[in-house]
């Protein structure tokens, strides 16, 4: 028998990613406070992107029609948010869009003198630990401090350089200040504020070292789930990786400044506001979804750099700058390319939801209809993974008010879990109703649940078993008794 093996060429399809589509897929996961964040970082490193905030409601994003006029979207009073991360991102590196700031930003005794208003208490904190020299050191810090409780990267080179101190001087300083509460504040980024809360851990006897090496080398891939790539490296299981980052989430905070701090009041209190994604609006007889982002922010490439991109022969420019003018250009338009991706799913998603939970946007809860991601996705011919993508951590405003996650347009449980509220109001105080006893009258209404789910439902909703609700009143021979023994 014969047997050869010859080199044959054979056709094959293969899905390749683009570089353009890379991006979109993760700015169509980002949360809006991150997006904002991201287009501001693009704003700076890129000259070829311009970005341009709007004036809009604070809290609904809507146009405001004139100024000092309320929203008539919401009714909520005019103001632009004066702590947006989008400001605030700008002036962490000393630039705006395309302009130096101007020269009274960058005085030292101006940040000196705004840090006695918004951060006197933690002043006085800090410089209370402190020996008398270093005061002028903590109140440039104070006042260099963004709504998030952040400093700039650079705040010790810059502190040293503006009030000519040593910069050991400045980093024992910083060191004081992130060690106050919240544990954190004074961080320069994410990454140092959720080291600096796991040393106060480890401090407190509670260390968790995995945690601590997650977080110090593997942020940005934990950021994407990509626990079984991070559990190879770090030599433990995908669940382990998977649990640490599940604590890291519910016990660390990344934004120290947001409802801890009570000279941040102000902040704290935008911090804490919602801001809506998506507002959904009446519109007649029906409803309609506007995305906020995109009446937000006006986007486009910057022209010097496209009539430079045009005429760069005519120019007479090197290969250096023809790549520079070039690859800039096209970054800024995949970037405003895939943002308004990002907001073309986020309309066809948030107009398929109106279609599908038409009576859960009239009538409220009890009117949810079981829907998941899977349905809304045969609807607007995409993905399930890029539907959850476009709804995960973002929110929605209803027509009634409320600021909700768009996870409450997939949760079946609500109807249940009102329901359920509502006959535990009615029960007898002495005689409260059983797990077994609610799961028969929520069947009698049409909701046949298990009396573990039951169980499960209450400890979410923090509502006590029958035997720690019952309440027994007093017998009058038992008052008496006791007021006898008073008196005695």
């Amino acid at each position: 028998m014969d047997m050869r093996i010859d080199p044959t060429i054979i056709p094959q399809q293969s899905t390749v990613i683009s570089h353009r589509q890379i991006i979109a897929v993760r700015l169509l996961q980002m949360a809006g406070q991150e997006l904002t964040m991201a287009i501001a970082r693009e704003s700076e490193s890129n000259p070829a992107f311009e970005a341009e905030e709007r004036e809009s409601c604070h809290y609904c994003g809507a146009g405001l029609d004139a100024p000092g006029r309320p929203c008539p979207a919401c009714g909520m009073a005019p103001g632009k948010s004066a702590d947006s991360t989008f400001d605030a991102v700008q002036d962490m590196g000393g630039q705006s869009l395309g302009s130096q700031c101007d020269d009274e930003s960058n005085d030292p005794m101006m940040r000196v003198a705004s840090a006695s208003g918004r951060g006197e208490g933690l002043l006085h904190l800090l410089c209370a630990t402190l020996p008398e020299e270093d005061a002028e050191i903590a109140e440039y810090l104070i006042g260099s401090l963004d709504h998030h409780g952040y400093l700039p990267e650079s705040i010790v080179e810059d502190t040293a350089d503006a009030l000519s101190r040593d910069t050991d001087e400045v980093a024992r300083v910083l060191y004081a200040l992130q060690r106050l509460d919240p544990p954190g504040v004074g961080a320069r980024g994410a990454r140092e504020c959720l080291l600096v809360q796991l040393e106060a851990l480890r401090e407190a006897g509670r260390a968790r070292p995995l945690a601590e090496q997650l977080v110090r080398e593997y942020l940005p891939a934990l950021a994407f789930r990509h626990f079984r790539e991070v559990a190879r490296e770090v030599g433990e299981s995908p669940r382990a990786i998977e649990a640490e980052w599940q604590f890291i989430r519910e016990t660390l905070y990344p934004y120290p400044s947001h409802g801890f701090d009570p000279d941040f009041g102000e902040i704290s209190e935008a911090a804490a506001l919602v801001r809506p994604d998506v507002v959904i609006r009446h519109r007649g007889s029906g409803f309609e979804a506007e995305v906020v982002e995109r009446q937000r922010f006006e986007l486009h490439v910057n022209r010097e750099y496209l009539w430079a991109r045009k005429h760069v022969a005519e120019l007479g420019c090197g290969e250096s700058d023809r790549q520079h003018i070039r690859g800039y250009v096209e970054q800024a338009q995949s970037f405003i390319a895939a943002l308004r991706q990002r907001w073309d799913t986020m309309q066809r998603v948030s107009d398929a939801l109106i279609e599908l939970q038409r009576d859960f946007l009239e009538h409220g809860q009890s009117a949810l209809k079981p829907l998941t991601r899977a349905d809304v996705a045969k609807v607007v011919q995409l993905h399930e993974s890029t539907v959850s993508r476009a709804t995960d951590g973002k929110f929605v405003l209803l027509p009634n008010g409320r600021a909700v996650p768009f996870d409450d347009f997939f949760d079946s449980s609500l109807p249940v879990k009102k329901a359920l509220r509502e006959l535990i109001a009615t029960e007898t105080p002495r005689r409260p109703f059983s797990d077994e006893q609610l799961a028969r009258r929520l069947a009698r209404a049409g909701f046949v649940i298990a009396r573990r789910t039951i169980a499960k439902y209450r400890e979410e909703e923090g509502i006590l078993p029958s035997r720690l609700r019952r309440r027994v009143p007093v017998a009058k021979s038992a008052m008496r008794e006791l007021a006898a023994v008073a008196a005695r």
